[in-house]
């Protein structure tokens, strides 16, 4: 369960962008860091860090089964990829025929604020028993169009998401993805 930030702090998306620029940063050889960050930044960090981390750089979890095993990415119909999907469920995500239970409308937000919302709708969607959500992100050549896909395909998302296809046109078409989400075992 994610972690709400303490009500004194603001989650202001020139903050989290920072955050992530300086965690990236590294004193050049022969040189010591003679700043400490501000404690805004720290508590900031605490209060954001699953949704504030880089995506690209967390480990995939591996389920308590087998401590080797590695979280299989979910399928992208948009690229081709097939397995693991079987063809009845591929065919009616394609067409859009599976029920949409959610929808999250990201137009309008800024990279880092919509992974943190992209994080927070996705993980209340999965765990509240939702089978398939639509995640609109406008069309044309947006950041967020291309960014998506990438967030939903690592982790932590990756384990909660079985496949996403572009959307048909009624649904936003290719301004918008319909996201299978892993069904619950247990």
């Amino acid at each position: 369960m994610r972690q709400k930030p303490p009500a004194n702090i603001d989650l202001d998306e020139d903050q989290i962008l920072w955050q992530r620029v300086t965690q990236r940063v590294t004193p050049l050889p022969g040189r010591q860091q003679r700043l400490s960050p501000p404690p805004i930044f720290k508590q900031l960090a605490k209060a954001v860090k699953p949704a504030a981390k880089t995506l690209q750089n967390m480990p995939t979890p591996a389920p308590p089964s087998s401590p080797t095993a590695k979280t299989p990415s979910p399928v992208d119909l948009r690229e081709g990829h097939r397995a693991g999907l079987d063809g009845r469920t591929q065919r009616r995500l394609f067409r859009g025929d599976v029920p949409i239970d959610r929808r999250l409308d990201l137009h309008g937000h800024t990279a880092a604020r919509a992974e943190v919302k992209l994080q927070t709708f996705i993980e209340d969607a999965a765990y509240g028993g939702c089978r398939c959500v639509l995640v609109i992100t406008g069309k044309g050549a947006g950041v967020l169009k291309s960014h998506v896909p990438g967030w939903l395909k690592r982790a932590p998302l990756s384990g909660l998401v079985l496949a996403l296809a572009q959307a048909r046109p009624a649904d936003g078409g290719s301004g918008a993805f319909y996201v299978l989400l892993r069904r619950r075992r247990g």
